[in-house]
Order: structure tokens, then sequence, then C-alpha cells
């Protein structure tokens, strides 16, 4: 692909509606006494706001909402912090816009003299020990009015703990370092895109953005082989662990054009439909609430790997907790912020305005993550980046646990009858359980780590397979069938091109008007089925897929010889499938 700009879209919550209800800070314990620690929840011993974080430890406390969560439905860290693993030593980058390094929460774990940023205006490195960039007031990095979201993101991985001020971050003894991707004062390009990613400074980078999910996706060929390059040879050849956020579409505007201007209308989105979305060397990160539901806003995607905390809005349900920029005059938290949450508006105990408690998305849960795999290299520094994945995946929760029966169209729109447009929970033929919202389940600190440290790697040598592909079919795709293509569509995977299985692409050539009608899925020689993309998506009037390649994570660990079927539904209109082709990653 060439060089061109590529506008990314910070996935945090720019769409904040409040009520008109004042809501009070108090905060009200498991029995509704006022605060105390169930047996769910523990004293961190010297933060503040750590009553708030939930997340972390989680007894049904409402925090600065109206409502509280569920008890236990937390990260559960005790056994970990308790045995002295907070992230020591493990270097995290947070691709961004940037963070207040002089934050009180933030600057213990800041290391100047060791790590570095990038000064994107001129494009090259910036060291902070020296002097700030051009468009960078108060010497941090490039801040400027609207550049809040680093600092928060930065907070939920690694604010100190035990200092007396604020909460903390999930692992609050890892280095940050910063590359400043998104600011406003940043003209983003694919040269910066790459960027970010490259250099040896870090083990663990947090990419929480992403794009719109109301368009075909683009493959960004030199990102996605920068990446490989990442976890092929950072970290001494094992690896850095890429976590990066799913997106906050799971409603979103429908896509539209200039012969197609409603922008009003309201549709899916889908993680696969973010092309830097559709690599297998990610951590891709969904969103749970408090209660342990996936979040209102969370892209669902056959490529999720798990779900981290991301939270609600925070004036009806909570949000997050985390730092934000000091004064109350910047940042989320500012004088005249809210009437809904005081807690924004400079009230006790955030007199300062140094927190916000309603950050949320999916910009929220990749962080968690990123905290949780700082946690892992420093139980085991000699884990690879596959076996993170497979440690996570492994040890990782189902939530909202359903087996049977379907999922209905959020928005009520009808498929084909007998169709499903999503699918429950469903174990594959290597005894993983997944979900489109949810990946492999929430992440389980103390089952992860616990398992680190002892694991000894056991996956095998990488193997990357060629496209494999099924030319010229010309399936018509009638309407309104859930059979689907009439002609034969399936390829068959021979004893000799076996592999087992760590991701599966797939490749599309289709013919159809609307792409928004059709349903993509693949079912394995097992016989798990997974959907790939779902029946009436955002791709409102968007004709034809040229190649567009998705990524599905719900055949992990199984064997890839024998007949893989692909499958497209169509709910109105006609298409055509006139190739598809197929890849996987794994140990051969």
């Amino acid at each position: 692909m060439a060089t061109v700009l590529r506008t990314k879209k910070i996935l945090s919550a720019l769409l904040l509606v409040f009520s008109s209800v004042t809501l009070s800070v108090l905060l009200v314990n498991c029995n509704g006494g006022g605060f105390e620690l169930a047996s769910t929840c523990f004293n961190d011993g010297g933060d503040p706001l750590f009553p708030y974080a939930w997340h972390l430890a989680n007894c049904g406390q409402q925090g600065v909402s109206r409502n509280g969560g569920t008890s236990g439905v937390d990260l559960n860290l005790r056994a970990t912090w308790s045995a002295g693993i907070l992230g020591n030593g493990v270097k995290v980058r947070v691709s961004d816009d940037g963070l207040q390094h002089t934050h009180e929460d933030l600057s213990p774990n800041f290391q100047t003299v060791l790590l570095r940023s990038r000064d994107y205006t001129t494009g090259s490195p910036y060291d902070f020990a020296t002097a700030p960039p051009n468009d960078c007031p108060n010497a941090d990095p490039s801040l400027s009015e609207y550049d809040d979201h680093g600092t928060a993101v930065a907070g939920l991985i690694a604010a100190a703990g035990g200092n007396g001020v604020g909460a903390r971050g999930v692992a609050p003894k890892a280095q940050l370092s910063i590359a400043n991707l998104l600011s406003c004062a940043v003209t983003q390009s694919d040269a910066i895109i790459l960027d970010q990613a490259t250099g040896t400074d870090f083990d663990v980078l947090n990419m929480s953005w992403g794009v719109d999910q109301n368009s075909l996706p683009e493959i960004f060929d030199d990102y996605e082989t920068q990446l490989h390059y990442a976890v092929t040879n950072y970290r001494s050849n094992k690896g850095a662990i890429l976590v990066k956020a799913a997106g906050n579409f799971f409603r979103t505007e429908c896509h539209h054009t200039a012969s197609n201007p409603n922008t009003t209308s309201t549709c899916v989105g889908n993680s696969n439909l973010d092309g830097d979305n559709s690599n297998p060397y990610q951590i891709l990160v969904a969103a749970l609430n408090a209660q342990g539901y996936a979040s209102s806003y969370s892209s669902p995607g056959a490529n999720i790997w798990v779900s981290g905390f991301g939270g609600e809005f925070g004036y009806t349900n909570p949000a997050m907790v985390t730092t934000d920029r000091t004064s109350c005059s910047d940042g989320y938290s500012f004088t005249g912020a809210s009437n809904t949450v005081s807690f924004e508006n400079g009230t006790s105990p955030n007199n300062n305005c140094n927190y916000t408690a309603t950050f949320n998305g999916t910009s929220s849960a990749a962080p968690t993550v990123s905290g949780v795999a700082a946690l892992l290299l420093e139980a085991n520094p000699n884990l690879t980046w596959r076996d993170v994945k497979y440690i996570l995946a492994k040890t990782a929760v189902p939530m909202d646990y359903v087996t049977t029966g379907s999922i209905r169209h959020p928005l009520g729109t009808s498929v084909p009858s007998g169709y499903a447009w999503e699918l429950p929970w469903r174990t594959n033929g290597a005894g993983f359980k997944f979900h489109n919202w949810y990946g492999f389940g929430k992440v389980d600190v103390d089952a992860a780590v616990s398992m680190a440290r002892s694991y000894s790697t056991s996956l095998g040598t990488y193997f990357e397979s060629p496209w494999l592909s099924f030319m010229g079919l010309n399936s018509d795709i009638p309407a309104g069938s859930i059979a689907g293509a009439t002609d034969t569509r399936s390829i068959t995977v021979g004893t000799d091109q076996d592999v087992k299985i760590e991701s599966v692409q797939i490749r599309l050539q289709v013919t159809h008007a609307d792409l928004s009608k059709v349903a993509i899925e693949l079912t394995s020689p097992s016989g798990m089925r997974s959907i790939i993309v779902n029946m009436h998506n955002s791709l409102t009037t968007v004709a034809n897929y040229n190649n567009q390649v998705f990524l599905t994570n719900a055949f992990y660990q199984e064997r890839s010889s024998g007949v893989w079927n692909i499958k497209l539904v169509n709910a109105s209109g006609t298409g055509t499938l006139t190739s598809w082709g197929i890849k996987f990653t794994g140990v051969k």
C-alpha cells in the first residue's frame, strides 16, 4: 500500500451524554452501608482512590455511579500482587496522543533516562532528558488542548501504587514510555504508524486506537510486516507483546457516501472491518463492564482474543478510574465538566481534577491487558509472544455464559428463518471456548501468572502457511437461503500441510451491491463454526469484496487438515462468490 494519510479515531468515550440528575460520590459496599472491603475485595495499602477501581477489586461498589457492579467481577490479581509481582522492570510503550509524564501518579514509572519517545514534528527520536518538542507545552510529549487520552490509558497500565495518591495501575511498577501517534498536533501517516511499533526499547506495546468500522478494511502491508518483525525479533527474539483495542462500534453510523449522506442511521460494526485488526500478531481486546457483560459499545469480532475491563459511562454504571491531566482546566475532569458525576467537576475526593472516573471504551480494556502482560513477563521473562497469547487463552474465563440458542440482532433486524445472527459460546475441537463478543473470555490474572511461573515453552516452531485458494467459483448466493452459495466452496488441507492452528485468515472476492446483507462464516474439519462478518452489518450500500482479508481465532489449537467450508448467507439482493482463500499460522 502506498504511503497515504490514514485517519485514526481514538477509541475513547467521545460521545458521552450526561443526564441532569446529580449523583453523589458516596461509595457503597456490598451490603449497602458505606464502603468497606468485602471478601472479594482487598486494601491495596495506600492509594485513596483504590476503592473506586472496581476492575481491580469488585465487591459491587457504586463508586461515582448510580448502580454498582457484580461482586467478584474483576481481574482477580490479589495473589499476584501479594507475591510482589507488580511489573518490575517491564517496559510498556503507550501508542497514543502523548501522556503527562509529570503527573503525580505516573512520574515514578516514567524513566526518562531509559525510555524514548518520538517528536513527530521532525520524525527524529526525542529524549525527555533534553528539551521538549516545539509543539509540546509544559514539557510534555506533544500534549495539546485535546490530548487527554494517553494519560488516562497510561494510568490503567502503570499508575504508581502505595504512594498516597490516586488509584493504581494493573502493573504499578512497570516502566512507561510514549509513542505520540494520535495527537491533534501530529499529521498522521503510514510512516508514523510504522514508527510507533519500531524500536527495541519496549516489551509491551499498547495501541488504544483504530478506525471507524463501517467501511471495507484496508490492509497496510508494511505495518503488518513491522508487527511480524516485532514479535519475531524484539525481546531477544522472544517477541514484543502487542495489545490493541478491538473498537467501540457495536453500534455505529451506517456507511454513508455523498450519494447516501444519511449519517444518523445506526448499524452494528465488526472489529474485522478495521484492517489493522486482521493480523495474527496482536492481542485484540474487547471490553467488559462491572457486571461482567460485554460493554454496550464493544465491537464484536472473530478476531478478538480476550476481554479486559472498559466499564460503561460512569453515571448510570461504573466507568474506569484513572489518571487525568492535572488541574481543573485540562483533561476529562475539569471545573464545569459535569453536573451528573460530581467527581469530574473538581469535588472531593478529586479536588484537584487529577483523576477521572468516566473513562471507558476498549481504549480502557486494552491497557488493563497490557498491564497483565507486564505482570506475566515479570513472572516469567522467558515467555514468548505466543506463550503469552496461549496462557491468556488457556486461563480466560467465559462470561455471560450461554451455550444454546442464538443471539438476536440488537437493532431488531430480521435474518432468514432458521439462521442465527450471532452464535453463543462454542467449544472448538481443541477444547477452547470462544465467543465473538469476548474472545476466549475475561482475563484472570492470578490463574495466568500461576501458569506462567511454572510454564516451559511447548508450542513448537512457529509456521505461517501460504495462501490456499479456491478460484473461479462464480457461485450464486441466493437471497433468503440459509444454505448460502450453491456451488462447491470447500478447501481441503492435506496431511502434508497440517498445522496446529494459532490463527486463521480468509481472503474473499464477492460481488454484491450491498455487503451489509451478507454474512460470512467458516466451518473447520472438526465442525467448529465461526461467523466472521455478521449479517446486517454497517457496510450499507458498499459493493463487493475484492480480496479483503479477515481473521478468526475460533479454531485455536485445532488441526488444519481436512475440509474447510465457507458459507455466505444473503438477506436480500443478488450476489456471487468468485473466489476465496485460507491461510494458517501455528505449528507444522
